[in-house]
């Protein structure tokens, strides 16, 4: 055998050896299929918010996450094991992925291990420096080998078993004033919060509850203790001229962990006047939607409200519908159905008049929504 047969077998053996102690090695107890995991891993624990069964964007495998209290993985705080997979070369039990904190709390980096064939032998491969984003508690993105965004979706806690998890996740979403003590955002942002507070541009906190709700639309009214003399309210527009094609802008905070505390304005343009399987209620908007930006006001090119946003496409929806998953589909209910909720109100709300009939620059939206868009912080 050539010298060169020889060190190409040495640098394949060197690397088995240097990935055995973390790739593909089963998990200290046994083989897990789903159900194992979730029973021996899961369920009546509390659990960190990665923690969970995950899906694959293109199914072809399901993974557990859980704290890393074994001998493999060293320095990694969470691994991720198969417990199911349509590739055969993939077994439960096996690691699929190593995760380690960083500063940010929704925010990891690690690897995710992959197989390659050469000379008709599996060997495998690592993907190093790969970050991973928790996007609210229900999508794991990632960038892969080819430099693809990809995602992992959780299956399990559904929201129905996470309440009764002990375990409270805090969360985020938008706002905007309507007067000096009321704030519009999304009913689920505010569902099973214990404590609300209001985040205003100087990040002071101010405590606000719901003073009317709306589950059926998705909206919530909040109220602050104390006016704030600081807010300008926002008008509100007439859903009635807008018409598809519109230019329309909203300001929230998408990802604050990620992207930073302060707030961040978006542009796109009215996709369709009715939203999901044509509902009346709603706008579909090509704004591109990120957790945080619930609850976000979309403002017309005159500066007033249309909508708030809500929504993007479900993919696992999708999926089940269409065999694919959706790329920018997002969804605002229309103002119409704030005016329906602020008349349940016992007192009578005065609400802003239009500000201008001309059309303002996205720069002048911004400086609009610096006054009147809050992040709202939920535990």
């Amino acid at each position: 055998m050539s010298k060169k047969w020889l060190f190409f077998i040495f640098i394949l053996l060197v690397s088995f050896v240097i990935a055995a102690s973390c790739f593909a090695a089963p998990l200290p107890t046994s083989q897990f299929n789903r159900q194992q995991a979730i029973d021996t891993f899961f369920k009546d624990k509390t659990l960190d918010p990665i923690e969970g069964i995950w899906l694959t964007d293109d199914d072809s495998y399901e993974l557990a996450i859980v704290k890393n209290t074994f001998s493999v993985c060293s320095g990694h705080d969470y691994i991720g094991f198969i417990t199911e997979a349509t590739p055969h070369n993939w077994k439960p039990g096996e690691i699929k992925l190593a995760l380690k904190k960083t500063t940010m709390d929704k925010l990891f980096v690690g690897s995710l291990y992959e197989y390659s064939q050469q000379l008709l032998i599996f060997t495998e491969k690592q993907v190093l420096g790969t970050s991973f984003h928790l996007m609210g508690n229900n999508m794991l993105q990632y960038t892969n080998n080819k430099k693809e965004r990809k995602m992992f979706i959780r299956i399990y806690p559904t929201s129905e078993t996470s309440k009764n998890n002990s375990n409270t996740f805090s969360g985020s979403g938008t706002g905007f004033f309507v007067t000096p003590h009321l704030i519009v955002t999304n009913y689920h942002v505010v569902k099973t919060a214990k404590t609300i507070e209001i985040k205003d541009r100087n990040e002071q906190l101010t405590s606000a509850t719901v003073v009317a709700k709306d589950p059926a639309n998705d909206l919530a009214i909040l109220k602050v203790k104390e006016p704030e003399s600081s807010v300008t309210p926002l008008s509100l527009g007439n859903v009635s001229e807008s018409k598809n094609g519109d230019t329309v802008y909203t300001v929230g905070f998408p990802m604050p962990t990620v992207l930073g505390a302060k707030a961040k304005l978006s542009e796109g343009i009215i996709n369709s006047t009715t939203g999901f399987q044509d509902d009346v209620r709603m706008y579909q908007i090509s704004i591109p939607i990120q957790p945080g930006n619930s609850g976000s006001p979309l403002f017309n090119t005159k500066g007033q409200v249309l909508g708030v946003v809500c929504s993007t496409m479900d993919p696992l929806k999708s999926l089940a519908l269409s065999g694919s998953f959706p790329q920018n589909v997002n969804f605002s209910m229309k103002i119409n159905y704030i005016n329906n909720l602020l008349s349940t109100l016992p007192d009578e709300i005065p609400l802003p008049v239009k500000q201008t009939e001309n059309n303002l620059t996205p720069a002048q939206i911004m400086d609009l929504a610096k006054n009147s868009v809050v992040q709202i912080v939920v535990k």
